[in-house]
């Protein structure tokens, strides 16, 4: 069992930028179900778009391997804001596919509503290293993003956890789930063979802050 110590977790800065973006590319869009399914490849642009945005944002984790200075994780976040519209202007088919399957989870669900409040936390992707996974290592990311976020003032945190080692590390930090969706039954024909039990269905969980 590798030890708590051996983790440096800290927020996501500028010299981070590549490792995670390496992550991205070599692992979550090739681990992720739906990317992989889909065979969505290494989107570059909305990777790095997506770099961006969490280090501007400055409410994501990164976590490195203290003995080695290897990688080990990361989990990008955003705040969204209750009276913002954001629109879905993927270009990218199948990424605006995912993204739309995404935001139908939220489609009877006002997540700002049940928690009385003005903002949200988004723990928008999270990502171990293979060779680390199985070590709580998500559960602690989700767990640092949640107490940085204090300091936003946000009411709740959500995401959509889009496999069950996701949703274990949710539920872990105390998240419940405010709705389901089977990925075959939303889309019988291109998701018609994604009936694995470990990645069949995407869930929406939130808890307050």
């Amino acid at each position: 069992m590798l030890s708590k110590t051996r983790f440096d977790i800290h927020l996501m800065q500028e010299e981070d930028r590549l490792p995670a973006l390496t992550l991205l590319k070599s692992s979550f869009f090739h681990d992720e179900p739906l990317a992989r399914y889909l065979e969505l490849g290494e989107p570059a642009d909305f990777a790095e778009n997506v770099i961006n945005d969490s280090i501007n944002d400055r409410c994501s984790f990164v976590a490195y391997d203290t003995e080695t200075n290897q990688f080990a994780g990361l989990c990008l976040n955003e705040i969204k804001f209750k009276n913002v519209q954001y629109l879905n202007t993927e270009s990218n088919e199948k990424l605006y596919f995912i993204l739309h399957l995404l935001d139908h989870l939220h489609e009877n669900v006002n997540l700002f509503d049940e928690f009385l409040t003005d903002s949200l936390l988004h723990i928008f992707i999270i990502n171990v290293q293979s060779q680390y996974r199985g070590f709580g290592l998500s559960s602690r990311l989700i767990s640092s993003s949640l107490e940085h976020a204090k300091q936003f003032n946000v009411g709740g945190a959500y995401a959509e956890a889009t496999n069950i080692y996701s949703f274990n590390a949710f539920k872990q930090q105390n998240f419940q789930v405010y709705h389901q969706l089977n990925y075959a039954q939303y889309d019988q024909v291109r998701l018609a063979n994604l009936t694995d039990k470990t990645h069949d269905q995407c869930r929406l969980v939130a808890r307050p802050i």
